[in-house]
């Protein structure tokens, strides 16, 4: 079995309100009508504040300095030379709380394997190359990259790290996620684009896997139990990624939420049986926050209450949907938490496909 030993997280330097973000989205749209549906939606966002490595969104038109007034000129090239500059300096930002976490450094630790994961920027060579340059790794490590899953991409990269330390017990997996969904806003007046830009915003995070008959040192640790993946072919088109001359544009349908709600308790009979477990003996829960709707209905069909969803209700509020590290965000808050010896989590993602993922955890 493998365990998560250190979580750490990290978030740009530009922390905005969600009333200050609105305001820039009607400056940004200049339409009656997209600050109608914008005002409904940040109402009902359950989100306090958001993070981006771009400064403009508490800027005046005059004042943006990546924008420059004019959010449909930035193009592809634009943003992605952005996130170049600004992806591996806040993975980096996250890598080191991890180690801090756990009184470690990367030059003691013997990191033997990396995992990259990112779905809103990529390059040749990758930030897997650039931070095993600056965190000194060997020339020959293993390392690979998850690209372009969307938000349940770190459940992707978690499963290669428990695959990898159950075939090597002396193996050191470090999985890093970042994502700098900001990059791509655009006022476009349909409503995937509006929710986008009501929810996302940029974070990393990384995490220390490694195989429990290694020796762990006492470290809080959360025990990997087992992975059940789905693919809802019938919500194909509920959720993805169009690539443009402009940005990487978000499919996000409405009716997501209610089509998750309608499989959600099948899903979670199907997991369970997977992992040979009763779901009334989970303990606590693990949902990624894609948005307060998603989070309300699987609340709702599976019968939780607030204190079940605790953790995925605060990071949306503090932190909006980071795509791919938020799920880790929200591990990180559940390993913090009090807890007692075995006591299960049980952690859910979505992603294109559309694609469920689950992982059971315990407290080790």
């Amino acid at each position: 079995m493998s365990k998560i030993i250190s979580i750490g997280t990290a978030v740009p330097e530009h922390h905005t309100k969600q009333s200050v973000i609105l305001e820039f989205m009607h400056a940004a749209y200049d339409n009656d009508v997209a600050s109608r549906k914008l005002n409904a939606l940040f109402t009902h966002s359950g989100i306090s504040s958001r993070y981006s490595v771009i400064p403009d969104f508490d800027k005046s038109k005059g004042e943006h300095i990546f924008f420059n007034g004019t959010p449909s000129k930035a193009t592809i090239k634009n943003r992605l030379t952005v996130f170049e500059e600004k992806a591996v300096p806040l993975a980096m930002e996250a890598i080191l709380n991890c180690f801090e976490k756990i009184d470690a450094t990367a030059d003691t630790f013997n990191i033997t394997h990396l995992i990259t994961v990112s779905c809103t920027g990529i390059s040749a060579p990758g930030i897997d190359s650039a931070i095993m340059k600056q965190l000194n790794l060997p020339d020959d490590i293993y390392h690979t990259s998850v690209n372009f899953i969307g938000c349940n991409a770190a459940f992707h990269a978690l499963k290669i790290a428990d695959m990898i330390t159950k075939t090597d017990d002396k193996a050191n997996v470090l999985v890093v996620c970042v994502e700098l969904c900001t990059l791509h806003f655009q006022p476009k007046n349909d409503h995937d684009n509006l929710l986008s830009n009501t929810i996302f915003g940029d974070g990393a995070a990384a995490v220390i896997i490694r195989s429990d008959t290694y020796n762990n040192n006492n470290y809080p640790s959360l025990a990997i139990n087992g992975f059940f993946s789905l693919l809802l072919n019938e919500g194909k088109n509920l959720m993805g990624w169009n690539v443009t001359p402009i940005n990487f544009e978000m499919i996000l349908d409405s009716k997501i939420p209610e089509f998750i709600g309608d499989k959600v308790e099948n899903i979670l009979k199907r997991a369970s049986l997977k992992f040979n477990i009763f779901p009334e003996t989970i303990s606590k829960w693990a949902i990624h926050p894609g948005g307060k709707k998603i989070v309300d209905t699987i609340k709702k069909e599976l019968q939780l209450n607030d204190e079940d969803m605790q953790y995925s209700y605060k990071v949306l509020e503090e932190y909006g949907n980071m795509s791919s590290p938020t799920i880790l965000f929200v591990l990180n808050e559940l390993m913090q938490a009090d807890h007692n010896k075995n006591e299960t989590i049980f952690a859910l993602g979505f992603g294109p496909g559309l694609s469920i993922e689950t992982a059971l955890f315990s407290y080790a």
